[in-house]
């Protein structure tokens, strides 16, 4: 029995009976609630809807679905089928995967070195052909556990935030490279993972926005004055989502390449906190852009495009230390040699040659950060005077010229 304040597709509902069932509840006597996941809003490539399970004389159990659009033109518009293939393969394969190995070198949930920063899968299902996918997860502001906070996307992320989220994913890379170490066949699976991002960036729909961008981006240079950054910037616009797809493919990484989160930003993580309300847990959510590529390229966009300015100016060498330390740890704990998976030396010559990525990443997130309208973005001259725009040039300029020490994209 089920109420639908959004729609859930039949396939999506027989799936949470069997979840419902799993976790002890009555088919015959159960009563499930709909209502808008927290990330309510474009649904292109996904929907979020909340499921309650309620029924008489038991607590009832709050979880999140995430599910394709029904539409077959949208999914096809949008790669959805492709993107859900790719979270679903990281539920059912990666991530039990890294659990098994912890369990084995008897790493628990109650060590600092435990990577276990990811929703708790119910249920994971896939069928491409079919355009059928679902993912059932934690819901992680539910009332039975300790509350998770996603931060304003358009306020810049500080460094005690910043500093949690390197650990994690210094713990994530750890996991990545045991898995390579401990289980090479499987391994050779996350090999195969090709950046995704670039794909979807560079559809028939959304192609358009780079030039938009690009040309956005060069209005913030004057064009006689600095023209070597007007020019760099309209430049980039030529094949750019094909180009950095190349350029950071993860073949170019090796021996060094892991497994990324691939979509590493303010909108893709939740922080947990302490009685204090000091942030002390994060979690990661949205598996679909996961990629094989250099373990630097997560920190490397978060700190540069959702982090404060000074984190990357000053704090960055020792945010980079806090993510080598927590990799280095948690390796030697699953087994394996850190220093020779992934020398420090590496991981900073990685950085220069991957980090123009956050350049291209830019033209498309700092507009959304400025929250500049469509009007603006495309016609820049008219609205010189405008906060938004200015606040937007100040960001692309800083970016602009925090990226001159990387290597460019070809």
């Amino acid at each position: 029995m089920s109420e639908a304040t959004v729609s859930v597709p039949a396939y999506v509902q027989e799936r949470l009976l069997i979840v419902a069932q799993k976790e002890g509840f009555s088919r015959d006597h159960l009563f499930i609630e709909y209502e808008k996941g927290s990330k309510s809003g474009d649904g292109y490539i996904g929907l979020i809807v909340r499921a309650r399970f309620v029924s008489a004389g038991q607590p009832s159990l709050s979880v999140i679905c995430k599910f394709p659009p029904e539409d077959p033109q949208q999914r096809e518009r949008f790669n959805a089928m492709l993107l859900f293939e790719r979270e679903t393969f990281i539920y059912q394969r990666i991530l039990p995967a890294f659990e098994e190995i912890q369990q084995q070198y008897g790493v628990t949930q109650r060590e600092d070195t435990y990577f276990g920063n990811y929703p708790k899968r119910y249920h994971a299902y896939c069928d491409v052909e079919r355009g059928e996918a679902v993912l059932i997860l934690e819901d992680l502001v539910a009332l039975h556990r300790p509350a998770m906070k996603l931060l304003d996307q358009y306020i810049p992320v500080d460094y005690e935030h910043v500093r949690v989220l390197m650990i994690a994913l210094g713990k994530l890379n750890a996991c990545s490279f045991a898995l390579k170490h401990h289980r090479p066949e499987l391994f050779e699976q996350v090999r195969q993972l090709n950046d995704v991002l670039s794909i979807v960036l560079d559809t028939e729909q959304t192609r358009p926005l780079t030039p938009r961008n690009c040309q956005l981006a060069a209005s913030a240079f004057d064009s006689q004055k600095e023209a070597s950054h007007h020019r760099e910037l309209l430049e980039l616009c030529q094949s750019m989502w094909p180009r950095t797809g190349a350029h950071i493919r993860g073949e170019r990484a090796e021996p060094y390449a892991a497994l990324n989160h691939g979509d590493c930003w303010t909108n893709n993580v939740m922080f947990g906190y302490d009685a204090n309300g000091h942030v002390n847990d994060v979690c990661l959510l949205d598996w679909q852009m996961a990629r094989y590529g250099s373990p630097a390229l997560d920190y490397t966009l978060f700190i540069f495009l959702c982090g404060e300015l000074e984190l990357r100016r000053e704090k960055f060498h020792t945010l980079v230390t806090e993510f080598y330390n927590a990799f280095s740890t948690s390796l030697l704990q699953l087994g394996v040699d850190p220093e020779k998976a992934l020398p420090r030396v590496e991981l900073e010559k990685q950085f220069v040659r991957f980090g123009k990525l956050a350049l291209a990443m830019g033209t498309y997130a700092l507009p959304n950060f400025a929250q500049l309208p469509t009007e603006i973005c495309e016609t820049p001259a008219k609205y010189q005077t405008d906060k938004r725009l200015q606040y937007y040039c100040t960001m692309m300029r800083e970016l602009v010229k925090d990226s001159e020490q990387f290597d460019q994209i070809k």
